[in-house]
């Protein structure tokens, strides 16, 4: 129970119902001072002049002795490669798949007035029997194929073959053979033209009467040869030119045929 003591008056003060706290802990001490710029600089100033006092100790020799000897070389040398790491191959950009070359069945058939021989490879025993002087005969796209042609057609066109060999009794008007190599061609009738564009060698075997009446145009065309029999039972080959000389005479141009004599 609390008690009353003494007043400095004279009287009792009471006491208080609870103890004092006590007093908070002082603060802590303020930081060093930084250093001044004046003093960083004067150390600066002292290790600076002690390493040079250091290198003139050693002289110059002192200070060359550890240094390693440099030898002359390619600028441009290159560094040998670090054998660890392996070698990384370039890459290869995808090449393109080729296009299949697209294949078209073989047709021999007459579709109106014409009859259609196409696409054929290898045939040898193709006939086609022609029963009007209105119908026509096209022959397209064939390889190492032969051909005969019965009866009279209007016409005869060989196109964009190699390796065909075609036989044919008469042509009311042409034969033509166009874009074509390795062509053999016989007539055993009548052919009043027959005409040779953009091709390489050609052999036209032409009959007796025909080759009497037959004219022979051919254009672009090398290698062409026509061959005839003779009255002796023999036959004669003839090569078309392929060379031709062309000049100024009379006042105009005139061309003609180079022949080259053995």
């Amino acid at each position: 129970m609390a008690t009353e003591g003494p007043s400095p008056r004279g009287g009792v003060t009471p006491s208080p119902l609870w103890p004092a706290r006590p007093p908070p802990p002082p603060p802590p001490p303020p930081p060093p001072p930084a250093p001044s710029a004046g003093d960083g600089a004067a150390a600066s100033e002292d290790s600076a002049a002690a390493l040079f006092a250091s290198i003139n100790a050693l002289g110059s020799d002192g200070v060359r002795a550890g240094l390693k000897k440099a030898t002359r070389g390619p600028v441009n040398e290159e560094l040998p490669a670090d054998a660890s790491k392996p070698a990384v191959a370039p890459v290869k950009a995808p090449t393109p798949a080729a296009a299949a070359k697209k294949t078209y069945p073989p047709k021999c058939e007459l579709s109106g007035k014409k009859w259609a021989v196409e696409y054929q490879d290898g045939a040898k025993e193709l006939v086609v029997e022609v029963t009007s002087i209105k119908q026509s005969v096209y022959v397209y796209n064939c390889k190492k194929s032969t051909l005969q042609i019965k009866g009279k057609p209007n016409s005869i066109c060989i196109d964009a073959c190699s390796k065909v060999d075609v036989i044919f009794e008469n042509a009311l008007s042409s034969c033509d053979i166009v874009n074509s190599k390795d062509i053999q061609m016989q007539c055993t009738g009548m052919a009043p033209s027959i005409n040779i564009e953009g091709c390489v060698a050609v052999t036209c075997y032409l009959s007796e009467e025909s080759k009497e009446t037959a004219h022979v145009i051919t254009s672009k065309s090398a290698a062409i040869n026509i061959i005839v029999p003779t009255s002796d039972g023999d036959i004669k080959e003839t090569p078309i030119p392929e060379q031709f000389l062309t000049k100024f005479s009379n006042g105009e141009w005139t061309t003609e045929a180079v022949s080259h004599d053995d």
